[in-house]
């Protein structure tokens, strides 16, 4: 007896409505009704693209699913214009255009009958003859359809190319209507604008486009990504040498061709090439150095901007501060140590100072010191820390509003940039600003600028941490300079003195190696015979063991903080594995590899203006909607919709990399730390995490690990010349443009 083969089938008809769509993949299951017939028919395939309401023609077999019956599995499909005006009415109120629903559809029909996209698309002056149809509505509508237009002639041309419906509804979005000539025009964009595509998506596509492996643009576009991607290892320039050889690795190209295209690149102004900042020694044979045009200017304006305000001659502040740390000692009843006071009397009394220090050295009681002495003198202090959790942090240890660096510049997400600048300053009396050593060169620039000259800059923060995740190393090199007054806090305040955490970030510093507390500590160390065992172990803490033993919340006071992503003890594994354990839930999306649930803890990766959600911070996921392809997030502030195509914004936050926490703090903490991860395991790295515990923190792992972790002082220099640029300013001898190297071929 032979097995039934599968039939082909042809059919037109409509897309009624998605039972579930993934945007990452372009998967999705949909009901379709077949014209003239009206049959109702389930398909899936790649149509995540497309819109409810849609005209399609689709290609595929029938099967029979063992679950859900029969069903049209889609190899090919074609958009089609819906030609009746029931059709275009269900397309124009399908959700194309938020707010706009079947009554205003049908208004919109009723004028113009079955040329009403070709109104749209062709003559959209004509919609005015609308009532009702205002001015955003219209344009809102014209993009739409022809966004829709536009995807399916893109979805053909990069189908040639072997890039799949995913990518190319990112493009659209990005481009618009012109998507398909702007990419053929230059590939290499992509990899720019577009998130998902690297450089090699791009140039693999400009190779089918054409594009010579020699070619001006294909090595042009290679040395800025490569430039591009130092600056997300923290790099501000990489030495020209650098440069090339990196460029030269990822094309496996000769190197000639990069030397003659970067001084192009310079004329046209998107790189600068100079010499290194500071003193240029007869005996020395200085190198070049290569910068993205953006961060030189950043860092060269921040650079001349703290110097501008160290000029100012002080105090700004009207108060006396030697008996104001008097009237504060008395009015709360403690005697500072005398770190403490110096600190103090440096903040009042400076244009510009530092406050650095490891945990439990009071850089908090200093803060609320200066917003009391201030508030005494009806003085007003402006608190702001570079994340929300740090800013939300500040805010309850001083009692007084902090927000946002961002939403203290008032970002504009419009336009693109901040509306309190050197025209449009800072309205205050004294800036603090908390986490300092999260500050990278752009950020920490936008900042200073908006400071007026009658407002002191206080900035605290932990040199010692891991540095800012963006380019830069702000705060050491403010420090090295010697520029700026700085205060260094050693001494373990009384209230911390008891504590293992804090005793163990110290002793970290020293280089010793942890050792496990007593029954009654803060601190453990859980020994691990390799990754594997560190995987069980933490599975079995965070779920079992701190919530029996001390109570806390698995889900909302256990926090996971890995060095690196991948492996057994990872944050990606361990991430799968808790969210098993704790929220075994039915409903859920998946994406890239990462499944989101309702009841699920997500982090915010990426800055998000029109949300108003920023890069750390921490929601759990309320609703999903597959059929609307959305689900809900509530964080601290209120509740937000994404839709399933901007998820990758969110991550799974059971488990965390110690970058992502930097600025936060959580009641307990537990951090795997095995000889897998040797290329991460550095002392900043070790001493961050142990330092985000405020009440408990466990370390599962091997000796080894730990050993190699603390003697592991080399953090890997970041390519920055803050530092030297704030002392060639002393010496009148700074960077200046015309200091530009000469090509090669002319030295």
């Amino acid at each position: 007896m032979t097995e039934p083969t599968n039939k082909r089938l042809r059919l037109t008809g409509t897309i009624d409505r998605f039972m579930f769509r993934n945007p990452d993949n372009g998967w999705a299951v949909a009901r379709f009704v077949e014209d003239p017939s009206g049959r109702q028919i389930t398909i899936t395939g790649t149509l995540a693209q497309l819109t409810e309401g849609q005209r399609v023609q689709i290609e595929g077999e029938e099967t029979e699913h063992a679950k859900f019956g029969k069903q049209v599995t889609v190899e090919v499909c074609e958009a089609i214009a819906p030609s009746t005006v029931e059709g275009i009415q269900a397309y124009l109120s399908s959700g194309l255009v938020k707010g706009l629903g079947p009554a205003t559809a049908t208004k919109i029909t009723k004028i113009f009958g079955a040329k009403t996209l070709e109104i749209i698309e062709q003559d959209p002056d004509q919609l005015r003859r609308v009532r009702g149809l205002g001015e955003r509505k219209i344009k809102d509508l014209v993009d739409a359809v022809r966004a829709q237009k536009g995807l399916q002639n893109v979805m053909v041309f990069l189908r040639t190319y072997g890039l799949g419906p995913g990518l190319a509804t990112r493009i659209v979005r990005h481009y618009g209507a012109n998507a398909s000539a702007l990419v053929q025009a230059n590939p290499y964009r992509l990899a720019d604008d577009v998130l998902g595509i690297g450089f090699r998506t791009a140039d693999k596509l400009a190779g089918q486009l054409g594009i010579a492996k020699d070619a001006p643009e294909r090595l042009r576009a290679a040395l800025l990504f490569t430039l591009n991607n130092a600056g997300k290892e923290g790099h501000c320039f990489l030495p020209e040498d650098d440069l090339i050889r990196r460029t030269q690795e990822l094309l496996q190209c000769e190197p000639a061709g990069l030397q003659h295209e970067l001084p192009i690149l310079a004329q046209e102004c998107l790189v600068v090439r100079q010499l290194p900042p500071g003193p240029i020694l007869l005996h020395d044979d200085p190198r070049p150095i290569v910068y993205p045009a953006i961060l030189h200017q950043a860092e060269d304006l921040l650079a001349r901007t703290v110097d501008s305000l160290q000029q100012r001659k002080g105090p700004l502040i009207p108060v006396l501060a030697q008996a104001a740390v008097r009237w504060f000692e008395q009015n709360s009843g403690m005697a500072l140590p005398q770190g403490q006071r110096d600190a103090l009397v440096r903040a009042l009394v400076d244009p510009v100072s530092v406050i650095t220090g490891g945990p439990g050295v009071g850089k908090t009681t200093i803060v609320r010191a200066l917003v009391e002495i201030l508030a005494q003198k009806q003085l007003r202090v402006l608190l702001a820390a570079p994340t929300g959790r740090a800013a939300k942090r500040l805010e309850e240890s001083t009692g007084r509003a902090a927000c946002t660096i961002h939403r203290l510049l008032e970002f504009m997400p419009g336009l693109g940039r901040f509306a309190r600048d050197r025209d449009t300053p800072l309205e205050g009396d004294l800036l603090v600003v908390d986490e300092a050593s999260m500050l990278d060169v752009q950020l920490a620039c936008a900042l200073l600028q908006a400071v007026p000259k009658s407002m002191p800059v206080v900035l605290v923060g932990d040199q010692n941490q891991l540095p800012s995740v963006g380019p830069g190393n702000v705060l050491a090199d403010i420090i090295a300079s010697g520029r700026i007054g700085t205060t260094h806090l050693t001494e373990i305040f009384r209230q911390q003195k008891g504590s293992d955490i804090v005793k163990t970030a110290h002793g970290i510093l020293r280089g010793e190696v942890p050792q496990s507390g007593s029954d009654e500590s803060d601190f453990y160390f859980v020994p691990a015979e390799n990754s594997a065992h560190a995987r069980e172990l933490v599975r079995e803490i965070v779920t079992q063991r701190i919530p029996r033993r001390f109570g806390f919340d698995p889900q909302r006071d256990v926090q996971v903080l890995c060095p690196m992503y991948r492996g057994d003890a990872g944050a990606d594994q361990l991430n799968r594995d808790l969210q098993d354990l704790l929220n075994p839930a039915a409903i859920e999306v998946e994406r890239a590899g990462r499944k989101f649930r309702i009841g699920d803890k997500v982090m915010q990766i990426r800055n998000d203006y029109d949300r108003d959600v920023f890069n750390g911070d921490v929601g759990r996921i309320t609703h999903i909607d597959t059929g609307a392809a959305k689900l809900f997030v509530r964080f601290p502030e209120a509740e937000h919709e994404y839709r399933f195509e901007d998820l990758g914004d969110l991550v799974p936050a059971y488990a965390i990399s110690v970058h992502r926490s930097q600025g936060s703090e959580y009641p307990a903490v537990v951090v795997p730390v095995t000889t897998d991860h040797f290329m991460m395991l550095k002392r900043s790295l070790l001493y961050t995490a142990i330092t985000r515990g405020k009440k408990l923190v466990v370390v599962v792992g091997s000796r080894k690990a730990l050993e190699m972790a603390v003697k592991n002082h080399d953090d890997g220099a970041r390519w920055s010349g803050l530092k030297e640029r704030l002392r060639d300013l002393v010496r009148g001898d700074g960077v200046h443009p015309e200091r530009i190297m000469p090509k090669p071929s002319e030295r």
